[in-house]
This record gives structure tokens, C-alpha cells and sequence, in this order.
């Protein structure tokens, strides 16, 4: 990723860097008027654009990312709550209860993870959540009336978080949004170029810089611009940590 970063940023400043060269040839043949305070001003304003709109997305982004990651602590965190009750069941029960329970996190993992990244579910792993739910609609009639309550409880919400990723899976930022970035990126440095302003080296560097900035900002954008599917993107941790909490339990006999 820090290479992609480096890339980026030095192609946007090379291309900033030949159309600055290029404005200024042209401006330099047509004998074009400087009017460097007046573009500099608007070259401000649009510039300004850029960074506000740049900022908005990525506290939009950031925040999808947090309230993804506290969706899935949510979901492993009933998936744990239905292990525990199952402890309250009889013991065909129990065992059918935290196996399944395990499954679906190895599930969740192994296998609808991956295809998350493509916008997609795994009717298996659907299937195993709601085989959890009827597994506990179908307990015992034995089984201590607050085991089944908590269950029910956990399950229900397992669900419920479940349905809130799978939803999650095809947001991401309007694209109508990530172009109005764009476009404020190159004006930003078009608006410069195209007058032919400023004039020598240290004004080519000042446009690569520019430039470079902007290709940047862009690219932090587009890693951030999906919770699941993006550079940066939310990881199983969730769903890791319920299995390490399982095996404890069961480790000590809880």
C-alpha cells in the first residue's frame, strides 16, 4: 500500500509537472498577459474546495469503517452470548448449539469474508444462521426457561447484526462524490497551468507539488471509500476473537 502511495503521488506530480511546462510554452508563444494575483485567487478558492470536499469524505469513510467494525463486534458478540446459554441445555442440545455456533464463525471467515470484497454473501453461511435460529426455536422443553429467553435473546440479535453487514457490503461513497473530488483536483491545478502561471522552475515545482497533493488526497480517498471492499477495509477480528472466546469456555468448562 505504501508503494501504491508513492506511485500515485509521484504520477500526479509528473503530470502536474508537464502541463505546467506546457502551459507556459503555449502561454510563452501567445504572448499571454499575466494576471498571476487574479488566478492565484481563484486557484485558491477552487483549492479549498478540494481540501473541504476531501476532508468530508474521509471522515464519511472513516466513520463507515467504525461503525463496521462495532457491527461486527455486535454480531460476534451474540454469537458468543447464544455459546454461553447453550450451557443451560440439555446436552444433545448444547453440543448441536456450539457446534453450529463454531461453524458459523469459521463460515463467516473462511468463507463469506472473501466474497464480501466482490459485493457478495454465501448462501451457506445464510443457511447456517438461520439454522441457528431454528435450532433454538426448537430447544427442549426442558431447558430452563432464562436459558431460552437468552438464547432467543442472542440469536435475534446475531440476525439482526448479520442483516446490517450484509447491507454494509453494497454501501460505499456516491460516486458522484468521489468525481466532484476529482474534478476539484485537476481545476485545482488547471486553473493554474492553463494561464501559464507562475513562471520558471520554481513555479513547475510549486504545480508538481500541487499536484502530488491532490493524486494523494484522491488515492487516500479510494482506499478508504469501502468498508469491506477497499484498501483499507475491516477484517475479520470480530468473528477471530468469538473463537478464541469459545475455546476458552470450553477449555474451562463453562
Amino acid at each position: 500500500m505504501a508503494v501504491a502511495a508513492v506511485l500515485s503521488v509521484l504520477c500526479a506530480a509528473l503530470i502536474a509537472m508537464g502541463a505546467a511546462k506546457l502551459g507556459h510554452h503555449v502561454a510563452r508563444n501567445r504572448t499571454m498577459p499575466d494576471v498571476g494575483p487574479a488566478v492565484g485567487t481563484a486557484a485558491g478558492v477552487v483549492f479549498s474546495f478540494f481540501i473541504l470536499t476531501l476532508a468530508f469524505l474521509m471522515v464519511s469513510s472513516a466513520q463507515e469503517l467504525a461503525v463496521a467494525r462495532k457491527g461486527n463486534y455486535a454480531e460476534a458478540g451474540a454469537l458468543i452470548d447464544l455459546y454461553l446459554a447453550a450451557d443451560r441445555m440439555p446436552a444433545p442440545t448444547k453440543a448441536e448449539v456450539r457446534g453450529h455456533s463454531e461453524k458459523y464463525a469459521h463460515m463467516v471467515i473462511d468463507r463469506e469474508w472473501p466474497r464480501m470484497r466482490d459485493g457478495e454473501t454465501d448462501e451457506e453461511t445464510w443457511a447456517m444462521a438461520y439454522g441457528l435460529y431454528q435450532l433454538v426455536a426448537k430447544v427442549p422443553a426442558e431447558t430452563p426457561p432464562k436459558a431460552v429467553d437468552d438464547a432467543r435473546d442472542a440469536v435475534t440479535r446475531l440476525l439482526a447484526q448479520r442483516r446490517i453487514r450484509v447491507a454494509d457490503i453494497q454501501g460505499g461513497l456516491p460516486v458522484i462524490m468521489v468525481v466532484t473530488l476529482i474534478g476539484a483536483a485537476v481545476l485545482s491545478v488547471a486553473f493554474l497551468v492553463l494561464i501559464g502561471w507562475p513562471k520558471g522552475v520554481r513555479g513547475v515545482l510549486g504545480i508538481a507539488a500541487l499536484g502530488g497533493i491532490c493524486g494523494y488526497g484522491v488515492w487516500l480517498v479510494l482506499q478508504l471509500n469501502h468498508a469491506y471492499a477497499s484498501g483499507v477495509h475491516v477484517e475479520p477480528d470480530a468473528f477471530h476473537e468469538a473463537l478464541r472466546r469459545m475455546a476458552f469456555v470450553t477449555a474451562h468448562g463453562i
